[in-house]
């Protein structure tokens, strides 16, 4: 029984002890969020991983910030923490394939990334950039043809014209376009669709975001959705639940 108290004990002091190292760490927060997501959706559901460095990075992109200080802050983290996903797969599954991840491995992950760099022979860098090359080219055509789309929203030839923004809000939430916050969202806007108008950032923030409440907008939802798949784009959409429920007897 003392042997099984103790047990006890030590778990919830662990359990303590970790959730403050958290409270005090946003990199190990987000890193050990990371690491919860991959044991659930990688090992035991059996997702690529490829597709969940993808998912998570375009969840942490968004946050909220209350000063100009803690957005800079915020974002120099994120930042890194996206660049540990994308630079060190390696690390990623050597870490994120334990039993646990606590602060000792995150300690030690970042040590890591900090001194090490992934090796490779020259043979397999060389077969990665010519399998890279065309995937980054079909990326690129995908691209052009929403561009051309949102550009159609943008200057009424289609309405409604919140749809293009939608378009371009799904770029970022699904991470084919990144950014951190309302300035890099504007910037990475401009740059994509060469206007100097400037969008609804509701749509740029949540491109599922129903702004009127409108009994259309599941049907909206649906041809952005279609659109994305007949480009050959990966993206999920989140339909109005609450109009879903409606439309059932």
């Amino acid at each position: 029984m003392a042997n099984k108290a103790k047990h006890i004990f030590k778990s919830v002091s662990a359990f303590l002890m970790d959730n403050f190292h958290q409270s005090r760490h946003l990199e190990y927060r987000l890193l050990k969020r990371g690491y919860l997501l991959y044991q659930h959706e990688v090992i035991k559901l059996g997702k690529t991983f490829e597709l969940y460095i993808r998912d998570y990075l375009s969840e942490i992109h968004n946050f909220q910030y209350k000063t100009q200080e803690e957005l800079s802050k915020k974002s120099r983290i994120h930042t890194r923490v996206s660049d540990i996903f994308s630079l060190r797969p390696d690390l990623m599954k050597q870490y994120f394939d334990k039993i646990d991840f606590v602060f000792v491995d995150y300690k030690s992950l970042i040590k890591e990334y900090n001194t090490t760099v992934i090796e490779q022979e020259e043979s397999q860098s060389e077969n990665i950039i010519e399998q890279e090359q065309p995937v980054l080219d079909d990326n690129k055509d995908k691209l052009s043809k929403v561009r051309t789309e949102i550009l159609k929203y943008e200057s009424g030839e289609k309405l409604p014209k919140h749809i293009g923004q939608r378009m371009f809000g799904y770029l970022l939430k699904s991470g084919y376009i990144n950014a951190y916050n309302d300035t890099q969202r504007i910037e990475q806007w401009k740059l994509f669709t060469e206007l100097d108008s400037l969008p609804e950032m509701s749509y740029l923030r949540d491109p599922d975001y129903n702004k009127n409440n409108t009994k259309r907008i599941n049907l909206q939802l649906k041809y952005i959705e279609e659109f994305f798949y007949l480009v050959g784009l990966d993206i999920s959409i989140t339909y109005d639940q609450n109009k879903l429920k409606k439309k059932q007897p």
